[in-house]
């Protein structure tokens, strides 16, 4: 895998926060078994996929390729667009570099039937004039969640942090990548390495921590967990930082906001994390939809071109986010010139493509910006040897929601649980009948949080009606049952009083959002009524209460606490619900620690480590166990 000379001038900062990371010793994580052998791939019918009058085989060879092309094929390769949006024969036409899948068309559960899709639209990238092949996106940030098949939902990025085990999110990496590419895609919008400094912003589930210590820590793991330590082979795919830079800095906590922030600042507290991805060799960089004192990053030469690409020594591609120039409303040029190489458009390339080319015909964009694009581009897709074998392998198709992957997966949910309290109840007793009861008892959408089938979350189907099932999933309720046997459990529902056992675990919480959905007020981030009344009637009628909250950030929930006799973040956990019933019984232990800030009430939002004045109701770390 290639990678960056080290950059060692930020590093000393960073000492003080490996102590919190590898504060207790974690379980031993399994490697993975390999995947099968290599089968043969797919052959292009016709002339020979590579037609270059140069070939291109190696890197040497990208300015004799530049050379052969012309400027309609060269700014083709900048685009990136939905598969909603393209047709393959349009891939072939326009000469399109790269195609991001967020709602596959068709009926697409298997992972042969995305293969086959994928493999469509590379034959035609195939029979252009270049033969340059097409990249394959995805926003795949908590396993591959937007297959729709049963592939294995991870935890989101808060409870990985929180696990503060980088070699366990490593293998989540290796997990991710060999399911995405079993379905053809060759390239990830992860590892998110945002620092997230308050948590009314609705990404804060995305990020691993309030400082930069654990962001810093994993980023190195994720990038090699997806890449491999060869990003041309069958079980790898690209990585991507994100989203650069200070995203999770934002005045109020908006999303795509301004970040009022000292460079200073940017430099101790959120570039770090990408120094360690760039060393890393991470192969992509995304830019951030926020600003920083008033200047767009999508169309910042400061941060984009001159920090990240001259300061880091960033070789790899910068690609846009989700209409992210227009979104910013800036311009192409604008966006060009400051350093994005691959736009990310929706319909809009269809407009934005022969805008381009005008840019570049007038001058308006350098032509050496456009071949620094085009050659970053195409170094990527040689790192990920698609010149060389272009089309969907099978290799590791029999993984996906394989047996080995959910119970890696379940190990990631036990160890990301924080227990806050606990009064003597816990572990309980597996031979004793428990209540199980609240709206995420049994709902896996809810437990697995946004970006999970759909962008803000599968908890509602096509026709907004609630949904929760996912295939090869385990709901928290259906993990109890499994350990302590259906006879010992109660089902009282969503909102059931029952009193017929001596405790009730209820499970409550946030309902799945994602981007700018997911912003809150400070006054806001508290249960429903009707989950607090919850809560409140089994406390009221003596019976013992856990409570496990499913959330995407720290919660004001200081009287169910109090009303509880023991009290679990549970974050937003995934597939795997059984991870949680395991720890509840005593089959695991608790180790999760705290890597947000929890406030004691409303005026203290924001709250993190290191503030002059830092009295949370949960300090940074916390984590009680047996």
């Amino acid at each position: 895998m290639h990678r960056q000379p080290k950059n060692n001038y930020l590093l000393a900062p960073l000492l003080m926060f490996f102590t919190i990371v590898a504060a207790d010793e974690p379980d031993p994580v399994p490697a993975l078994t390999a995947c099968d052998e290599e089968p043969s791939r797919m052959s292009v019918p016709g002339p020979p996929a590579s037609r270059w009058e140069i070939a291109l085989k190696t890197e040497a060879d990208i300015p004799a390729a530049l050379a052969a092309m012309t400027l309609e094929e060269k700014l083709g390769q900048l685009v990136q667009t939905d598969i909603a949006a393209a047709t393959p024969r349009d891939v072939r036409e326009y000469h399109i570099g790269s195609i991001i899948s967020t709602v596959p068309t068709g009926e697409l559960g298997t992972a042969r039937a995305w293969r086959e899709l994928f493999d469509e639209y590379q034959r035609e990238a195939l029979q252009t004039r270049t033969g340059i092949p097409v990249v394959f996106g995805i926003d795949a940030v908590h396993g591959h969640s937007y297959f729709d098949g049963d592939s294995v939902i991870l935890p989101h990025n808060i409870g990985l942090g929180a696990t503060r085990n980088p070699e366990l999110a490593k293998r989540l990496a290796e997990i991710t990548a060999r399911e995405l590419s079993a379905t053809g895609i060759h390239w990830t919008f992860s590892p998110t390495l945002a620092v997230a400094r308050n948590i009314r912003w609705g990404r804060t589930f995305e990020s691993l921590g309030e400082d930069i210590g654990l962001p810093t820590a994993f980023a190195t793991p994720l990038v090699e967990g997806y890449q491999g330590d060869d990003t041309a082979a069958s079980s790898t795919v690209a990585a991507t930082a994100k989203h650069f830079i200070a995203d999770g800095a934002t005045d109020e906590g908006i999303d795509r906001g301004d970040a009022t922030i000292t460079d200073a600042e940017i430099r101790a507290m959120h570039l770090p994390a990408f120094i360690e991805a760039i060393d890393s060799g991470v192969l992509s960089v995304m830019a951030s939809f926020s600003s920083i004192n008033g200047e767009k990053l999508h169309g910042s030469r400061k941060f984009l071109t001159e920090m990240l690409k001259n300061e880091l020594g960033f070789d790899g591609v910068v690609v846009s986010d989700w209409e992210g120039v227009a979104l910013s409303e800036l311009t192409l040029e604008e966006g060009l010139n400051a350093g994005i190489d691959m736009f990310m458009f929706a319909e809009s390339w269809k407009t934005s493509l022969p805008e381009l080319l005008r840019i570049a015909r007038n001058g308006d964009v350098p032509i050496a910006r456009v071949d620094d694009a085009v050659t970053r581009i195409l170094r990527m897709k040689l790192r990920l040897g698609l010149f060389d074998t272009p089309f969907s392998s099978a290799a590791c198709a029999g993984t996906v929601g394989s047996r080995e992957h959910r119970d890696i997966a379940r190990q990631a949910v036990r160890e990301s649980l924080v227990l806050l309290k606990n009064d003597g109840i816990l572990p309980l007793d597996k031979r004793g009948k428990v209540i199980v009861v609240g709206s995420h008892a049994d709902n896996v959408a809810y437990q697995s949080g946004g970006w999970t089938k759909k962008w803000q979350g599968a908890h509602l189907d096509l026709y907004g009606h609630p949904a929760r099932e996912i295939d090869g999933a385990t709901s928290i309720i259906d993990g109890i049952r499994n350990v302590i046997g259906d006879e010992n459990v109660i089902d009282a529902g969503i909102a059931g009083l029952r009193d017929d056992a001596d405790v009730a675990i209820i499970v409550v919480g946030e309902t799945p959002y994602a981007e700018g959905i997911g912003d809150r007020k400070a006054s806001e981030l508290v249960l429903t009524e009707e989950q607090r009344e919850l809560i409140r009637s089994y406390s009221d009628a003596g019976v013992e209460v856990v409570t496990v909250l499913i959330s995407g950030r720290p919660l004001l929930v200081n009287e169910q606490i109090g009303q509880s006799a023991a009290f679990v973040a549970a974050w937003l956990p995934g597939s795997e619900g059984q991870g949680v019933a395991e720890v509840l019984f005593g089959v695991h232990n608790f180790s999760g620690k705290l890597g947000f800030s929890w406030p004691r009430d409303v005026d203290q939002i924001p709250i993190n480590v290191g503030d002059s004045e830092y009295d949370p109701l949960y300090e940074h770390g916390y984590g009680l166990a047996y």
